[in-house]
């Protein structure tokens, strides 16, 4: 079964939040590259290119920039929405374990799958949820 686009969005605001944040890291990254790139090899080019074309080397310049340019970005936002599903999912899983412990109905160990982030946290919440088991099985008995 494929999984669909909208289901890697699990919170929408906080994943397309920090990809915009990468996204904008990356362009203005690659942005800077380009120009110290140009301030320093411009200066050669005009001394030994014909100023007849030059005019075409910005055309083939401003051609690549955009032909490698929007499948990088594409690339890029793709990869930062995987990344945060990891992320977000075990978020996703946690927030709904705690409403119900806080409600006070007994929830089963958070689960995370493969490849998932914050292991660690939903193991220490695994241990408060087995410690609460315990704590109100004590109680029911006295």
């Amino acid at each position: 079964m494929k999984r669909k686009f909208r289901n890697y969005l699990i919170n929408k605001n906080m994943q397309l939040g920090i990809t915009i944040k990468y996204l904008f890291l990356a362009i203005l990254s690659s942005l800077m590259t380009g120009c110290v790139v140009y301030i320093t090899i411009w200066p050669v080019i005009n001394n030994f290119v014909p100023y007849a074309l030059i005019s075409r080397i910005h055309y083939q310049i401003l051609f690549r920039l955009i032909c490698y340019g929007f499948p990088l970005t594409f690339v890029i936002t793709a990869f930062c929405i995987v990344i945060t599903h990891k992320i977000a999912g075990p978020l996703y899983n946690i927030e709904q374990k705690l409403d119900r412990l806080a409600q006070g109905e007994d929830v089963e160990s958070i689960q995370l799958r493969k490849g998932d982030e914050l292991k660690g946290l939903a193991a220490k919440i695994n241990d408060l949820i087995l410690k609460l088991k315990k704590y109100k099985d004590t109680c029911k008995l006295d």
